[in-house]
């Protein structure tokens, strides 16, 4: 078993019996790269060298550097020293040996075979698969006109390589998240460019996925491994940047570790165990078990007792949800458990007064804000972090430190509401300390942080101890392993200084290893309710794959 309580959003074990022909040689060189954002260092001579036909993780905590490695070799970020050099393709007009890419040029680094799969979805949801990945180059009839026949088969023909049951003529926005990452994937298998639809170029010899699964489902992920395996095979080169251990283990053949943007370490991944790959990426070792969270009572011999309800929920519904009810007690984790879909994000919009539809009450702390907006929860002590930090969570166009304090500018504002800059930040400072928020100033804008960061500055904003209620939905995501160990005890120690937690987790390990008890959704509805030694990830998979008509025969 590991000794760490570390990403398990997939229990896929591939098929890694002679997983690349090391007698293949080299095929890309990062050497010396360097690379500084303001007075942040975010890369400093960095040397790693990638196979032909290999999945090559890039590991390392927030901020370590690891996207800011993908985007030099993709072309996207133009480094300060270094090259990165890949070896020519037979007949190209460099000859044999190896040639330079031109620093930040992606046309350069398309040309020769690189390609990037982004972290967040760039695609236009409302157009179909085809016209999405016909974008750059729309196929026209003799006329002049959009030829949709030509468009619909070159998107099928790239889509259902991976994904056979994908519409290609059914608008982008209507897939699952899972099934718009795989065509992302395909748009980078695009290999028309070596017909001259793109002026000349390559078919793709290397592809960086930066967190491709950091927003999929179980099955999903397992999906989108089995296709990242395929594409080894096929001889592509993958760069694989994560932070889920689970993943690095199931497909990856060579991981390579920064810290604080140089280079620490190239190992083969069977080489390895969990604990020696995290010490290589914190500089030391984790200890935290993957059994349950003690609360700070317990560690001390005591019972964990709880307080009074916090929060009461009752009968609320909406287009998602049907007739929820629940409490969460002072000192008190609840669990929401259930697959993608079930309606976990659903219910924490609901509370929190995003939802207008909703009907039903919520009770904090005595004081029923339902129907009355965000604004009547967070003057009533709730905090929210969402899902989505990029939609529904961070102000991009103000600074981080502006982004930390914001729901709490009036609280802190002195006479007549003027605010009190020598306050904010103070506070500021305490939460950029406590969550190890990697910023270049309070006045940088949260676009200038890696995911990671983001993630942290969000969850700063709301473990403050005006918090009554805490509404968590996958806080971790994103997070590395060492940030997420102390992002547990952060969590533990807020519901021991009084909050009432309710945690969303697609991770059913961080469920059990933080929750005093699980609830379990499935279609809309709580299924079940589990404590003690009933919390298992059986007894939570069983609940959440309940059919409606179950639920209502019981």
């Amino acid at each position: 078993m590991p000794l760490y309580l570390i990403d398990a959003q997939t229990s896929v074990l591939m098929d890694r019996e002679t997983p690349m022909d090391t007698d293949a040689g080299t095929l890309l060189i990062a050497e010396g790269i360097s690379k500084r954002f303001g007075i942040t260092q975010a890369l400093d001579g960095v040397t790693v060298s990638f196979l032909k036909g290999e999945i090559h993780a890039l590991m390392g905590e927030n901020g370590a550097g690891k996207s800011t490695l993908g985007k030099v070799i993709s072309g996207l970020h133009k480094q300060d020293t270094g090259v990165v050099r890949i070896v020519s393709e037979p007949g190209a007009h460099s000859g044999s040996g190896m040639r330079e890419l031109t620093p930040g040029s992606i046309d350069d680094a398309f040309h020769a075979g690189v390609r990037i799969v982004h972290q967040e979805l760039a695609q236009c949801p409302n157009l179909s698969v085809a016209e999405n990945l016909a974008l750059h180059d729309l196929p026209r009839t003799k006329l002049g006109l959009l030829d949709r026949r030509t468009m619909n088969e070159r998107a099928a023909a790239l889509v259902h390589k991976l994904e056979p049951g994908i519409d290609v003529e059914a608008p982008l926005g209507l897939l699952s998240p899972g099934r718009r990452q795989i065509c992302q994937i395909a748009s980078a298998l695009d290999d028309r460019s070596a017909e001259g639809g793109r002026g000349g170029g390559s078919s793709p010899r290397v592809i960086v996925f930066d967190e491709p699964t950091s927003s999929l489902s179980i099955a999903e992920t397992e999906r989108l491994l089995e296709i990242t395996r395929q594409l080894a095979r096929s001889g592509i080169t993958v760069i694989y940047v994560s932070h889920r251990m689970g993943e690095i283990f199931a497909v990856c053949d060579r991981v390579s570790v920064l810290r604080d943007g140089k280079y620490v370490a190239t190992s083969r991944v069977k080489d390895l165990d969990e604990p020696t790959l995290v010490e290589q990426m914190i500089g030391r070792r984790l200890s935290t078990p993957t059994g349950k969270l003690p609360s700070l009572a317990a560690e001390n011999g005591h019972p964990h007792s709880l307080g009074e309800r916090k929060l009461v929920v009752e009968s609320l519904s909406t287009g998602d949800l049907d007739s929820i009810s629940l409490e969460v007690k002072e000192r008190e984790i609840v669990g929401i458990g259930g697959l993608v879909g079930s309606g976990r994000s659903e219910l924490l919009n609901a509370i929190f007064g995003l939802d207008g539809s909703a009907r039903g009450r919520v009770i904090v702390d005595g004081k029923d804000v339902a129907g009355e907006g965000p604004r009547a929860a967070i003057g009533a002590g709730m905090g929210y972090v969402p899902e989505d930090r990029r939609l529904q969570g961070l102000f991009f166009l103000l600074g981080v430190g502006e982004n930390t304090v914001m729901p709490f500018m009036s609280k802190l504002a002195g006479l007549l509401g003027v605010r009190d800059r020598g306050e904010e930040r103070k506070l500021i400072s305490d939460r950029f300390v406590d969550f190890r928020v990697k910023a270049a100033s309070p006045e940088s804008l949260p676009g200038e942080l890696s995911g990671g960061n983001q993630q942290k500055l969000l969850i700063a904003r709301w473990m403050g101890k005006n918090t009554k209620v805490l509404l968590l939905d996958e806080p971790t995501r994103g997070i590395d392993v060492g940030t997420k160990a102390e992002i547990y005890k952060l969590v533990r120690a807020a519901a021991d200084a009084g909050a009432a937690v309710l945690l969303v987790s697609s991770e059913m390990p961080e469920l059990l290893a933080l929750s005093d008890r699980i609830l379990v959704m499935s279609e809309g509805r709580i299924t079940g309710e589990l404590e003690g030694e009933k919390m298992t990830q059986a007894n939570i998979l069983k609940l959440a794959t309940v059919e409606r008509e179950m639920v209502g025969a019981s």
